[in-house]
């Protein structure tokens, strides 16, 4: 990997060696036709002890646009309709009448998220079993619209909830099945799936939280965090996997030009994610986060962070050059640094 690229990428990782010495990213782009990863630290090595190219990590929202290219395909296979009300498959669910699964997809349903939740951090912190489906739209007041369905933008994790229990309504399978079959296995993704249980979570590379720490020193995430936190069901997958996923998608392997084109359709951001500081006009389609007015042509992906674990994705379409795609993933809790380590390597392939 070139070495002048890796050295803007370790100035990223310096910040949060500062807290966990043992911070690490594996990084990996396509810029022609190979794709090229590696593992960078703070040290500037580029070996891992416990990581390699091939370790997998937890990328907890970009999930989402595995999520969405699920829901087009089934689209695409007459089994859903994107305007439909998400009540026609989960009747019991409030306000499910008034909902289309495209406003799911989009966060414009103005179904609240727990994300800002006192109750939601504590009880993960302190190690509380998961709550379940009907927990989690009880605790949000899911029956509260924060705005008329399609009139406001604001993030949801409870939407995508909703999402991931429609399609296994749907398929009558476990969404890692679905997500196994709809887009693992036609792109050949080896190292990507669902994570199903905590058995499965200990093959992950090593993460460390301060987050979870109860006295600011940095703890290994594995052995001390569920994943049925995450609500909407999570991914775990490699750099290489992801700028694979994101290269084929946007050529077309998995969707047709049409539903291609409706995933890419953006709404802006009316309420801002933490992730904006490089984007120009920050914008959502569907399961993406997009800048329609990036110096580096029309930008796509999606970012993630939780426990232990933080991700960037972007694809760079630009008319003049041909599509650059890149993925940061982090074994720490550095959600900023990994963003701008992302939008460096970018810039460097299209300066």
């Amino acid at each position: 990997m070139n070495e002048t690229l890796v050295q803007r990428v370790q100035a990223y990782l310096k910040p949060p060696a500062c807290r966990v010495p043992l911070a690490a990213v594996s990084m990996a782009f396509l810029n022609g036709h190979a794709i090229e990863s590696g593992i960078v630290t703070a040290a500037g090595e580029r070996v891992h002890a416990s990581i390699t190219v091939e370790s997998r990590f937890v990328v907890q929202s970009i999930t989402k646009s595995f999520t969405a290219a699920v829901i087009l395909r089934l689209v695409a296979s007459d089994k859903l309709m994107l305007d439909a009300f998400v009540s026609e498959w989960l009747p019991d669910v409030p306000n499910a009448g008034r909902i289309t699964i495209r406003q799911c997809l989009q966060h414009t349903s103005g179904l609240p998220d727990y994300g800002a939740l006192p109750d939601y951090h504590e009880a993960v912190q302190q190690g509380a079993t998961p709550w379940t489906f009907t927990e989690f739209l009880h605790r949000t007041h899911a029956e509260q619209l924060l705005f008329e369905p399609g009139h406001g933008w604001r993030y949801s994790n409870i939407g995508y909830m909703l999402l991931r229990r429609l399609i296994e309504t749907v398929c009558g399978q476990s969404f890692a099945e679905v997500v196994a079959a709809e887009v693992c296995r036609p792109l050949g993704l080896r190292h990507t799936s669902v994570i199903r249980d905590r058995e499965e979570y200990q093959t992950l590379a090593p993460a460390y939280s301060i987050y979870l720490s109860s006295d600011g020193s940095p703890v290994e995430v594995r052995r001390r965090y569920d994943s049925d936190w995450v609500a909407t069901g999570v991914v775990a997958s490699t750099a290489s996997d992801l700028v694979h996923f994101y290269d084929r998608l946007f050529a077309g392997d998995l969707l047709s030009s049409h539903l291609l084109g409706e995933m890419q359709r953006v709404a802006r951001m009316r309420a801002l994610t933490p992730s904006n500081q490089r984007f120009v006009a920050p914008s959502y389609g569907l399961g993406l986060i997009a800048d329609p007015l990036s110096p580096y042509g029309t930008l796509y992906g999606h970012s993630g962070g939780g426990p232990g674990y933080t991700s960037a994705a972007l694809h760079a379409l630009s008319p003049r050059r041909q599509p650059v795609t890149v993925a940061v993933l982090s074994n720490t809790e550095n959600f900023f640094e990994v963003e701008l380590m992302a939008f460096t390597i970018v810039h460097a392939l299209t300066e």
